[in-house]
C-alpha cells in the first residue's frame, strides 16, 4: 500500500516537472517570436535574449521565484522598432506589459486583451495603428490601459464594458472615432480617463457620473456635443475636468443643494456654451483653474466671484460677457492670472485690484466700453508681467508715480484707448520689458531718450499719437537710445508730429529689426545711407513725410525686405537699379513724389512682387515690357506720370490682376483685346491718354470687374451691350467720339 502511494506521488511529480517544463518552454518561444519581429539599436535584444541563458535573466523580463513564468515585460525608451507578436498572449502569467516610448508600428494583437492576470498595458508614445482591441474592454483585471500618442483608429468599443478593476484609460493623441459609450459607467474604480485629441463625437454620457471614484477627466480636442451633465460635479472625488476644444452647448449647470467638490481645475474654452455663470459657482470651494474663454457665455461676472478664495486662474475671455469687473475680485488674493479679452464689460476698472499682490497676468484688453483711469495701485504690483488694457475708452494720464515699479513687466498693452499727457519715465525701469503698445491716443510730449535701457525690448509702437521731438533737436535724438536695444524687431513710431531728421545712426539698431514704420511725421531731410545696414529688415515705411534727395542705393542691400513704402514724398532722381535685387519684395510703393527717368526694366524680376505703385511722378519714355508679363502681380498704378506707347498684347500676361491705373499718361493705340482676359480684374482706368479705336468686346469676358473708366481717350464706336451682364460692374465712365 505504501509503495502505491510513493508510485503515485512520484508519478505526479514527474508530470508536474513535465508540465512545468512545458510552460517555461511556452514563456521563452512567445518571447523569441517577440524577438523576431522586432529591430533594437546595436543588436542590444539579440544579443541580450539568447538560449545561453535563462529567460528569466534577460534584460526587461521579470519572472516568478518559483515557476519561473513570465510576469512583467518592460521594454520602454530603447528605440526598438517592428510589430508586437501575437505570441505576447502565450505568457499567460503577465501581469505587466510595458513597451512606451518606442517606435512600434502595426496593430495591438487581439489576444492581449484575453491574457488572463494582466494588470498593466503601457504602449504609449508608438505609432501602433488599427482599432482598439474589444478584448480590452472586457478584461475583468485590466487596471491601467495607456494606448496614448499612437495612430489609433476606429470607433471606441460600444459595447458593454466589463473592466471592473480599472484605475487607468489613456487613449489620448489618437484618431479614434465614435462615441464614449455609456456602458463606461461599469468602470467604477475609473480614477483617470483621458481621450485628449481624438475624433469622438456625440454627448458626454450622463453614466460618467456613476464613476464615483475619478479623479482626472480630460476630453480635450475632440468632436463632442451636447451639454455638459451636471451629475459630473457630483462626483466628490474629482479633482480636474478639462473640456476644451469642442462643440458643446447649453448652459453650465451645477445640480441644486449642496455639493461636496474637490475640483481645482475646470476648462470648458472654446465650445459653445452658453448662459449664465452660474450663481453657485461658489459650492467650487477648492477651485484653482476656471477657464470658460471661446464661448457664448452672457451675462455678468457674479458679484461675489471673489467667494473662489483659492482661485489662481480665471480665464473668461472672447464670451459677450458684460456688466462691470466686481470688486470682490480684489480679495483673491492668490490670483495670478486674471484674462478678461474681447468682452463687452464697461464701467471703471476697480481700484481693488491693486490689491491682487500676486497677479502676474491682468488683461481687459478689446472691452471697448471700460473708462476712467487705471488705477496706480496696479502698477505698484511688483509680480505682474503682462498687463493689457488694449481697445478700451480708458482716459486721463498713465500714472506718473515715481513709486511705481515693475521689476518683472514683460508686456505692457495701452493701445487704442484715449490716454493723454506724457510718456511716465519710469517705463525705462522696467528692465524686462518685451513690448510696449501705446499707439492710437493722445499721448504728448516726447519719444523718452533712454528707451535704450529697455535691453529685451523686441516690439515699441507708439505710432498715432501726439508725439513730438525734442524742441531744440534738429535730429530725432531717441534713435541713439533704440541701438542698445539689441532684441528690437518691431518700430512704429508714425503718424506723430514728430519733425526733424533721421539721424545716421539709425543704421546702428539691431539687425534683428523686422519692421520700421515712421510714416506721417513730418519728418523731412535724407534717407540716411545706414540704412542699409539693418540686414533683417521685411517692411520698412517712411511714406507720407517730407523727405527729400534721392533714393539710396544702400536700400540694394536689405534683401529680406517684403514692404519698401516711399510715397508721399519730395524724392527725386531715378530709382536706383539695385531696388530689383530685392528678390523678396512683395509691396513697393513710391507713389507721390518727383521721381523720373525710365521705370526700371528689371522691375519684371521681381517674381514676389504683387504691390507696385508708381503714380503721381515724372516718369517718361516706355512703359517696360518685362512688366506686362507679371503674372503674380495684384495690383499695378503708374497713373499721372508721361509714359508714352501702346499697350502691348503682352498685357493678357497679367493673369492674377485686381486693380490697373494707367490713367493720365500718353498711352496711345488701340485697347487690345487681350485685356478682356485679365477675369481677376475688378478696377480699370484708362482714363485721360489717347487710345482710340472701339471698345473690345472682350471686356464682357471681365466677369469681376467693378469700376471701369475709359474717359478723355479718342474711342469711338458704342458701348457693347454684353458689358450689361457683368453682374459687379457698378460704376462705368465712357467718352466717346461721334
Amino acid at each position: 500500500m505504501k509503495k502505491s502511494i510513493l508510485l503515485l506521488i512520484l508519478l505526479f511529480l514527474i508530470q508536474l516537472s513535465v508540465s512545468l517544463s512545458s510552460s517555461n518552454e511556452t514563456d521563452q518561444q512567445a518571447l523569441l517570436a517577440f524577438q523576431n519581429c522586432i529591430t533594437t539599436p546595436n543588436q542590444f535584444l539579440a544579443n541580450n535574449w539568447t538560449k545561453n541563458t535563462s529567460f528569466c535573466s534577460w534584460f526587461g523580463v521579470t519572472c516568478t521565484p518559483k515557476s519561473q513564468r513570465v510576469v512583467a515585460l518592460v521594454l520602454p525608451n530603447l528605440q526598438l522598432q517592428g510589430t508586437i507578436s501575437p505570441s505576447l498572449a502565450n505568457l499567460s502569467f503577465l501581469s505587466i506589459l510595458n513597451l512606451q516610448n518606442n517606435s512600434f508600428h502595426g496593430g495591438i494583437p487581439y489576444g492581449i486583451g484575453h491574457m488572463p492576470r494582466l494588470r498593466v498595458i503601457d504602449v504609449k508614445n508608438n505609432q501602433l495603428n488599427g482599432s482598439i482591441p474589444t478584448s480590452l474592454f472586457q478584461n475583468r483585471r485590466v487596471q491601467v490601459i495607456s494606448l496614448a500618442f499612437n495612430e489609433l483608429s476606429g470607433e471606441m468599443w460600444r459595447g458593454p464594458w466589463y473592466v471592473p478593476e480599472l484605475r487607468v484609460l489613456n487613449l489620448r493623441n489618437n484618431s479614434l472615432t465614435g462615441i464614449i459609450p455609456p456602458s463606461i459607467g461599469n468602470a467604477t474604480k475609473l480614477l483617470n480617463f483621458s481621450l485628449s485629441g481624438n475624433k469622438v463625437g456625440g454627448n458626454i454620457p450622463k453614466e460618467i457620473g456613476n464613476l464615483s471614484q475619478l479623479a482626472f477627466l480630460n476630453l480635450v480636442d475632440n468632436q463632442l456635443t451636447g451639454s455638459i451633465p451636471a451629475t459630473l460635479f457630483n462626483i466628490s472625488s474629482l479633482l480636474a475636468v478639462a473640456l476644451s476644444l469642442n462643440s458643446l452647448s447649453g448652459p453650465l449647470l451645477l445640480d441644486e443643494g449642496n455639493i461636496v467638490s474637490n475640483l481645482y481645475f475646470l476648462s470648458i474654452s472654446h465650445n459653445q456654451i452658453s448662459g449664465c455663470i452660474p450663481s453657485n459657482i461658489c459650492q467650487l470651494t477648492e477651485l484653482q483653474v476656471l477657464s470658460i474663454s471661446f464661448n457664448n457665455i452672457t451675462g455678468a461676472i457674479p458679484r461675489n466671484i471673489g467667494c473662489l478664495s483659492k482661485l489662481e486662474m480665471f480665464f473668461i475671455g472672447q464670451n459677450p460677457i458684460e456688466g462691470t469687473i466686481p470688486t470682490s475680485l480684489g480679495n483673491i488674493s492668490t490670483l495670478q492670472y486674471l484674462d478678461c479679452i474681447n468682452n463687452w464689460m464697461e464701467g471703471q476698472v476697480p481700484k481693488e485690484l491693486g490689491k491682487l499682490s500676486n497677479l502676474r497676468q491682468l488683461r481687459f484688453d478689446n472691452n471697448s466700453n471700460l473708462i476712467g483711469e487705471i488705477p496706480e495701485a496696479i502698477f505698484n504690483i511688483s509680480s505682474l508681467e503682462v498687463i493689457g488694457f488694449n481697445f478700451n475708452n480708458l482716459s486721463g494720464r498713465i500714472p506718473t508715480t515715481t513709486g511705481l515699479h515693475l521689476p518683472n513687466l514683460e508686456e505692457l498693452y495701452l493701445a487704442v484707448n484715449q490716454l493723454e499727457g506724457e510718456i511716465p519715465l519710469f517705463i525705462t525701469n522696467a528692465s524686462k520689458l518685451e513690448i510696449l503698445e501705446l499707439d492710437r491716443n493722445s499721448l504728448t510730449g516726447t519719444i523718452p531718450n533712454n528707451l535704450g535701457n529697455l535691453r529685451e525690448l523686441r516690439a515699441l509702437l507708439l505710432h498715432s499719437n501726439q508725439l513730438t521731438n525734442e524742441p531744440t533737436e534738429r535730429e530725432l535724438r531717441f534713435f541713439d537710445s533704440l541701438a542698445d536695444c539689441r532684441m528690437l524687431r518691431y518700430l512704429l513710431v508714425g503718424y506723430n508730429p514728430l519733425t526733424g531728421v533721421l539721424p545716421n545712426s539709425i543704421g546702428n539698431l539691431s539687425s534683428t529689426i523686422q519692421n520700421i514704420q515712421i510714416a506721417d511725421t513730418l519728418i523731412n531731410g535724407l534717407i540716411p545711407t545706414s540704412i542699409g545696414n539693418m540686414s533683417g529688415l521685411t517692411a520698412l515705411h517712411l511714406g507720407g513725410n517730407k523727405l527729400s534727395g534721392s533714393i539710396p542705393s544702400e536700400i540694394g542691400k536689405l534683401k529680406q525686405l517684403q514692404g519698401l513704402a516711399l510715397f508721399n514724398n519730395k524724392l527725386q532722381g531715378r530709382i536706383p537699379e539695385v531696388v530689383c535685387h530685392l528678390s523678396n519684395l512683395v509691396q513697393l510703393y513710391l507713389d507721390g513724389n518727383e521721381l523720373s527717368g525710365l521705370i526700371p526694366e528689371c522691375f519684371g524680376n521681381l517674381s514676389m512682387l504683387q504691390h507696385l505703385y508708381l503714380d503721381s511722378n515724372k516718369f517718361s519714355s516706355k512703359f517696360p515690357l518685362s512688366l506686362w508679363k507679371m503674372s503674380g502681380l495684384l495690383y499695378l498704378s503708374v497713373s499721372r506720370n508721361s509714359i508714352e506707347g501702346e499697350l502691348p498684347s503682352d498685357i493678357g500676361g497679367l493673369k492674377a490682376i485686381v486693380q490697373l491705373h494707367l490713367s493720365s499718361n500718353h498711352f496711345s493705340g488701340e485697347i487690345p483685346t487681350r485685356l478682356g482676359e485679365l477675369q481677376n480684374l475688378q478696377y480699370l482706368d484708362l482714363s485721360n491718354n489717347s487710345f482710340f479705336g472701339k471698345i473690345p468686346l472682350s471686356f464682357a469676358n471681365l466677369i469681376n470687374l467693378e469700376f471701369l473708366n475709359l474717359s478723355l481717350n479718342a474711342l469711338s464706336g458704342t458701348i457693347p451691350t454684353s458689358l450689361e451682364k457683368l453682374s459687379y460692374l457698378k460704376s462705368i465712365n465712357v467718352s466717346l467720339m461721334i
